[in-house]
């Protein structure tokens, strides 16, 4: 089996897993010991077959993490750090739901049943919301709903 089918071979079991980002098979491959050439090669073909695409990467990375509980600006931060383009993470602004929404979701999960009174359990999830890529304001908004709605 040549260099090139043997790289072919890992980023392609890579992609059947989970979407990757151009940046992340490069890293991968890499740590692999395969050559940068050999690696760009194997990229170039995976990108014009449609098996790797940073667009289709970026649109389900934004769904996966909102889904989790994370937002705008901490999905942005990891997309640019994944090698996502400025561009291109503008191009798919649209597709995140509003923060408060995220948020509102998880926190309900989150801090169901606990003192929110308790200014020790507030800031604690206060900065694990903030740590989430959540504004302040949208923090706020979304503790005083649901401190209204347990009442």
């Amino acid at each position: 089996m040549s260099e090139y089918d043997k790289c072919l071979a890992s980023a392609q079991k890579s992609l059947a897993m989970r979407e990757h980002s151009k940046i992340q098979l490069i890293n991968k491959l890499k740590n692999k010991g395969f050559d940068t050439g050999t690696i760009n090669n194997v990229l170039e073909d995976l990108r014009n077959s449609g098996f790797q695409s940073d667009e289709r990467y970026t649109e389900e990375y934004i769904r996966y993490r909102q889904n989790s509980g994370y937002g705008l600006e901490k999905i942005i931060y990891e997309l640019k750090s994944n090698g996502i383009s400025s561009g291109l993470i503008d191009k798919n602004l649209y597709k995140f739901i509003d923060d408060y929404d995220v948020l509102l979701d998880f926190a309900k999960f989150k801090i169901r049943n606990k003192n929110l009174e308790d200014q020790k359990v507030l800031f604690r999830y206060i900065n694990n919301f903030r740590a989430r890529g959540f504004e302040g304001d949208t923090i706020l908004k979304v503790i005083e709903n649901i401190k209204r709605y347990e009442k």
